[in-house]
């Protein structure tokens, strides 16, 4: 009953303003509007914690080949794993903490093949907004850190298109008007790696054939929007992305003879939503989303080993923020109800889980692999109300303060937990709109706090043996942060950081199930500085400390985070001097975490009388430092017959640096093998525009 009840005054607010469609009909013709962004624009108290990057910050970014995702690495505390893999890890956490959004439909993946490109078109996003920790109760479906992102819901051209044309995909780009109230998108990416891949065992020095069936993806993406009435928006659109690959490792890539053999990956989603958008100034703004998601992960490999999950989300979330009092109380609140179908098939073989140095994901009962085929359909809801109340103002003073609750029942495991977070905002210093040079005040302080709860995933109850005990994982976020312009072209921004994580899941290869035995903590702080001068430069530098740490369980020393870098260091530029402009980054970071050789001994199979070494490891400790130059160089090219188009060069680790992937052994275990990143590599890519 307590449910129920909570449902209903969750949903009621949105039911409220239905009232308001039977005045907007009867305005005439003359009412009639092109389609504007839906913003509400208000005074300070309406800050988020977040980091926003613009469109056109992504197009002109260096070292991405443009990638609309690529570019979150350049911000503090949010770093890739390495050149070849684009998992993001942020203010010290995993993959597994980050969740994407893309115009509100939950993205099964941000990047092809991990990291080659991402899964959506840069042409069109409007805006990433990144929320690090210490976010409110609008967000948290079992998530640390968000990434949300936002594509255009307009255009100046009645019909338009860009085509793109590179070494290693091609895609096109098509949008346009619908008289004075719509607008439409569709985009597609069709990879073609043959020759790339032909050109790597040259490059990297790898065996000619370990790549089988050469990776391939592609991906899709739709949009359509119709402004209804004056008030109200519809929106439908949808995504799509398919990777897949084959590799073969032989007694070179790996030394147990179980794992030689094919390596082969699938793995397909695609989402599709439609929104309803309403909105009424400085009073109401609300989001009503119905979606439909899929994905599945296949993975099989060596002796007969296989993983395969796949899962349907059907959704109903709405959101709404509703001025109390503009611009003096903001009261937000929202519901999620999901439905989830799973299976879950398994041959001896379980997902890969940070600190699991040996990589040792078999299953395995008495010798004999452990084998898994179940279904389930999972429910969910998640409710939040948050309110945010100007507390003081005065002529040098603000202060305003946040304060929400989020609850998330879920119900595979029967829990209902209850997320606190709240916001203490201070601005100290009055306006100056007109101060020349460098200015002391004002500057926003914010300390935030949050507790975020991550729910089992299904693999996790069905493989190995059943936990009735298993529980959510929890984490708590500190943060400060200041921010400042410093100049009317020049902002600091300033934010440290604290996480306790407890009851994280993972398996336990002596009990053969998941349990919630690792705990760990992270501190951090991040400095950002950005100068920009109009459209014809933009300087930035960004560095960050984390120091990340986790305890696989009672018995364990404390170690660091495997995906952690402790050290970030980035500095930029972009100018533009008519059609030419020119881009440089640099990037400096902590090198990467290996376990190193401490001795070895000589282990004869008692059936084949066959002598291997095996290595026992010591320390656990990092490479060398890893630092890299990127270089940009584009030209604009002038329109012809209606036709424009732009020329890129971009030139990524221009000083050809040594970076090192990791550390293997030789098969005696004798000495080090580093494994390298990316060397030089120049990449072109040709643009046309319609």
């Amino acid at each position: 009953m307590k449910h129920i009840i909570l449902i209903f005054l969750i949903i009621l607010p949105f039911c409220a303003f239905g009232q308001d469609d039977e005045t907007v009909m009867e305005q005439t013709s003359e009412d009639v509007v092109t389609l504007p962004p839906i913003v509400v624009e208000s005074e300070r108290i309406e800050k988020k914690p977040k980091r926003a990057i613009m469109g056109e910050t992504i197009s002109s970014a260096v070292g991405t080949g443009g990638d609309p995702l690529r570019v979150l690495d350049k911000l503090p505390s949010v770093g890739v794993l390495n050149d070849f893999v684009g998992i993001l890890s942020v203010r010290g956490g995993g993959p597994e903490d980050n969740i994407y959004y893309f115009d509100r439909l939950p993205l099964g993946y941000p990047f092809h093949l991990y990291g080659i490109v991402s899964t959506m078109n840069a042409e069109v996003i409007n805006n990433i907004d990144v929320y690090p920790g210490g976010y409110g109760v609008e967000f948290g479906s079992n998530s640390q850190a968000v990434i949300d992102i936002h594509s255009r819901s307009r255009t100046d051209r009645r019909v338009g298109g860009k085509l793109n044309l590179n070494p290693v995909y091609s895609q096109g780009f098509f949008e346009g008007r619908i008289g004075n109230r719509g607008y439409w998108y569709v985009f597609g990416r069709r990879s073609y790696m043959g020759p790339l891949f032909e050109l790597l065992p040259i490059l990297l020095e790898i065996e000619n054939d370990l790549v089988t069936e050469v990776p391939s993806f592609w991906s899709y993406q739709g949009k359509f929007v119709y402004q209804l009435t004056k008030t109200h928006r519809l929106v439908v659109n949808t995504l799509a992305a398919n990777d897949a690959g084959e590799l073969h490792f032989t007694s070179d890539e790996v030394s147990d003879s179980e794992l030689q053999g094919p390596l082969s990956s699938e793995n397909p989603f695609d989402s599709q939503g439609i929104h309803l958008y309403s909105e009424k100034q400085d009073i109401y703004k609300s989001v009503v989303s119905l979606s439909r998601s899929f994905s599945r992960s296949n993975l099989a490999y060596g002796d007969g080993y296989l993983y395969r999950d796949s899962e349907s989300v059907f959704s109903l979330r709405g959101d709404l923020q509703f001025w109390v009092k503009f611009p003096k109380t903001l009261f937000e609140t929202g519901f999620d109800l999901s439905i989830l179908p799973s299976n879950l098939i398994s041959v001896g073989a379980r997902p890969l889980e940070e600190g699991d140095w040996d990589f040792d994901f078999r299953l395995k009962q008495d010798g004999e692999k452990i084998h898994t085929d179940t279904s389930q359909t999972i429910h969910g809801f998640e409710g939040y109300l948050q309110a945010t109340q100007d507390l003081f103002s005065a002529h040098y003073t603000d202060i305003y303060a946040t304060l929400g609750i989020r609850a998330a029942y879920y119900n595979l495991i029967d829990n209902l937990s209850i997320q606190p977070r709240g916001l203490l905002g201070l601005t100290i210093g009055p306006d100056q709109p007109n101060t020349v040079g460098l200015s002391l005040l004002p500057v926003d302080l914010r300390f935030m706090y949050g507790h975020y709860v991550q729910n089992p995933r299904f693999y996790q109850l069905a493989l190995g043996r059943d936990n009735p005990d298993i529980s959510p994982s929890h984490a708590t976020h500190y943060v400060l942060a200041l921010e400042k312009n410093l100049t009317a072209e020049t902002r600091v921004e300033v934010a440290g950081y604290y996480k306790n994580l407890s009851d994280m899941i993972t398996y336990n290869l002596i009990e053969k199930q998941y349990e919630n035995q690792r705990t760990g903590s992270v501190k951090g702080i991040e400095v950002s500085l950005e100068h920009e001068i109009g459209d014809a430069f933009r300087g930035w530098l960004a560095y960050s400390y984390t120091l990340s740490k986790r305890k696989d369980s009672l018995r364990d020393k404390e170690r660091e985070f495997m995906f952690g870098t402790p050290n970030v260091l980035s500095v930029g530029l972009n100018h533009k001097l008519g059609s030419f402009e020119f881009g440089a980054t640099w990037q400096y970071k902590s090198g990467v975490l290996y376990a190193t050789l401490e001795d070895r001994e000589l282990y004869t199979n008692p059936f084949t009388a066959k002598k291997t070494w095996i290595p026992i490891y010591g320390e656990i400790t990092r490479s060398t430092p890893y630092h890299r130059l990127d270089l940009r160089f584009h030209y604009s090219i002038p329109p012809i017959f209606g036709l424009k188009g732009g020329l890129t060069l971009e030139l990524w680790n221009a000083y050809n640096r040594t970076n090192i992937l990791q550390v293997r052994y030789n098969s005696n275990y004798t000495k080090e093998v580093p494994v390298a990143q990316l060397p030089l590599v120049p990449f072109l890519a040709l643009t046309l525009e319609f």
